[in-house]
């Protein structure tokens, strides 16, 4: 790290990645903790999203609790090109588990959708266990690849972001190691969302087309199937566009490399928010997004003492219940049978088209 004078508008950058880290990581945090008491995500499309809440938690836990309490604070100790390239390499393996947890779970969605009836043969518990295991691994490896071929970031004081040390590193290594990969990944999973949020909205409306065949159950399972796809698809954008401004607009706002230059100049800010603060804004909104489409997460905020078995006691027999009551003899009857189709249908894994 370069070894200058920290101003107040350097105080006021760190300020904002402090607090946009801060909410990232207690979004993520409380996903990675809670997500298990939730009976629709206990599965395998719940232990992915684990496991990407619980990367993007480390990546703002490392940005709200080092970087930006040293840009604020001007510790002289912990700028050293030793400690903080540790503390980088930490956020590439967890950018990394993030990118790569988006893409199987987009082809865990479009594997609900498009095959259905083979989606539980596939995503076993083993074969998700071999999924997770894989992505770490892989993740951790490519971390150091860089450092085995001399390629450390430090973070730039002046320019509040981080950067490779440019000699020794070969920039060519970076480019394909990072930038390269990261765009063939983050195009896979673009175009997997794409294929998949299509076929979801083609399956709406053939079903709004079919409601008056259809449960109470079944629209809500409906419901939640077409938020857990509109979740995936929107997280997946964010990286796409993340990656659009990081390495292609910011370069429309260069600046200095000279630290006297850079203060003074007008495309400081511009470049910080394209660079710095997107990659950052990305794995905090990872988790925001994840509570708003889960709505099961606010009765774990309401209660979140109360043990499993509790919250996710169902309602739904006393209600049919009630509903048969009052009916009819012969509706009575025909609320059975349909009921009864709709439970042998989900334990047969044909109750629905998708799959959680």
């Amino acid at each position: 790290m370069e070894d200058v004078e920290v101003m107040q508008i350097d105080r006021i950058a760190a300020l904002l990645i402090f607090l946009t880290s801060f909410v990232g990581f207690i979004c993520n945090t409380f996903i990675a903790v809670y997500i298990r008491r939730l009976s629709l995500l206990r599965n395998s499309f719940g232990r992915l999203l684990q496991l990407q809440a619980a990367g993007d938690a480390v990546f703002v836990l490392v940005w709200a609790f080092y970087f930006a309490p040293v840009l604020f604070f001007d510790i002289k100790p912990l700028q050293t090109l030793g400690v903080a390239s540790r503390f980088a390499q930490l956020c590439l393996i967890c950018y990394d588990i993030s990118i790569y947890t988006h893409l199987v779970i987009s082809l865990n969605r479009f594997i609900s959708l498009y095959f259905p009836t083979s989606y539980q043969n596939i995503f076993t518990e083993r074969f998700t266990t071999v999924l997770i295991c894989s992505i770490i691994l892989i993740s951790f490896g490519f971390s150091w690849f860089l450092v085995i071929v001399d390629c450390k970031m430090g973070f730039s004081i002046p320019r509040w972001m981080l950067d490779y040390v440019s000699p020794p590193c070969e920039m060519v290594n970076v480019y394909y190691a990072e930038f390269f990969r990261g765009l063939i990944v983050i195009s896979m999973f673009a175009i997997t969302n794409t294929f998949t949020f299509c076929r979801m909205h083609m399956h709406n409306r053939k079903k709004q087309s079919e409601s008056t065949f259809e449960t109470t159950q079944q629209k809500k399972r409906r419901a939640v199937e077409t938020a857990f796809v509109q979740q995936v698809t929107l997280q997946g954008l964010l990286y796409v566009l993340e990656l659009v401004t990081y390495f292609y607009i910011s370069n429309w706002f260069t600046v200095p490399t000279d630290a006297k230059s850079l203060a003074e100049s007008s495309n400081r800010w511009p470049n910080f928010l394209l660079t710095t603060y997107a990659w950052i804004l990305v794995h905090a909104l990872d988790g925001v997004i994840t509570l708003i489409f889960n709505k099961q997460f606010r009765s774990v905020l309401r209660h979140p003492f109360r043990s499993q078995a509790t919250l996710n006691a169902s309602k739904t027999p006393s209600r049919r219940n009630r509903f048969v009551t009052n009916r009819t003899d012969s509706n009575r009857k025909k609320s059975s049978i349909l009921a009864c189709t709709f439970i042998s249908n989900s334990n047969t894994g044909y109750g629905s088209s998708v799959h959680v």
